[in-house]
């Protein structure tokens, strides 16, 4: 945590452990304004246990209990991010009281015996969440009381981040890669793109534009550049040839190309990169014309298996 970090606080039932790995809400909003606000390396995230029945461990009552840091970056499905057993647990008890999640990529408990009294290292913050607007949010340590939060003692916990998770940071970690000027530039215009098609679902124009979901704009700039350099090795899904990153023949263009044409998402299972040409006659007359007709031009003989 860095000296102008923010300190920010939620109340918990318990201490972060591997049963549920994640940051959770009932509201999405009140995640979209954690995600806005955190910065990793920068802030950090307070578990406080709540004075109710709810925490089960009365040593963890009004105790400050985790230091977190969640990945801000996206807000994931809860069921998608913790243990199965753990989500079927809370939906029996709970119903999908908190469906909306960051997941915690870093994380460590406090150790001291007995825990941190909340009222005395942070009164004036732990008393905000009485507040009938920060029912349900996070709140923050001002001043003297984030240093006293800082100066506790604490121990790392390491974390078995779920699939999606660990598939995401790496997504994430790919994007950060160098790359060059003109595949940076191609990622951009295929990303704005996709966006502006998003943005026009469901408008009249000359016929009603097809409904088309997508991600943010940094998780799918991300995930065009791990296409682009991972999952695809600069090469059209579609033909296999090279991607071009500057060329002014509008055939061989990078296009992002929806797998399933039929459905409307952009999402990291229905999306690739083609040739602008490729992605057209694909869409026209569909993959198994399409590749019979790579197949004419690689010289392969059509006509041995009639």
């Amino acid at each position: 945590m860095q000296p102008d970090g923010h300190v920010f606080l939620k109340s918990e039932w318990g201490p972060l452990t591997d049963y549920w790995p994640a940051v959770s809400f009932t509201k999405r909003s009140v995640g979209i304004e954690l995600s806005n606000r955190f910065q990793p390396g920068r802030d950090v995230l307070i578990y406080v246990g709540t004075t109710s029945e709810n925490t089960h461990d009365p040593a963890h009552r009004a105790r400050l209990l985790s230091a977190v840091v969640p990945e801000p970056n996206r807000i994931h499905e809860t069921k998608r991010i913790i243990p199965p057993d753990s989500w079927s647990a809370s939906l029996e008890e709970y119903g999908d009281r908190w469906p909306h999640s960051l997941a915690i990529v870093d994380a460590a408990n406090f150790v001291s015996s007995p825990l941190p009294y909340a009222r005395q290292v942070i009164p004036h913050a732990y008393a905000s969440f009485a507040e009938t607007r920060n029912r349900g949010r996070f709140v923050e340590a001002f001043e003297t009381e984030r240093e006293a939060v800082m100066t506790l003692e604490i121990e790392p916990i390491r974390l078995n981040l779920a699939a999606d998770v660990v598939a995401y940071l790496e997504m994430r970690a790919s994007a950060s890669v160098k790359l060059p000027a003109s595949v940076k530039q191609e990622v951009y215009r295929m990303t704005m793109l996709i966006i502006e098609r998003v943005k026009k679902g469901g408008e009249l124009s000359v016929r009603i534009n097809p409904q088309r979901t997508a991600p943010n704009f940094s998780d799918l700039s991300a995930l065009i550049t791990k296409l682009w350099q991972e999952s695809q090795g600069g090469s059209c899904a579609l033909c296999g040839a090279a991607l071009l990153a500057s060329t002014t023949n509008r055939m061989l263009q990078p296009s992002a190309d929806r797998i399933d044409s039929a459905n409307g998402s952009y999402g990291e299972d229905n999306v690739q990169i083609t040739h602008l040409a490729c992605n057209l006659a694909k869409n026209a007359y569909g993959i198994d014309h399409f590749e019979e007709w790579i197949a004419a031009l690689r010289g392969v003989d059509l006509t041995a298996d009639r």
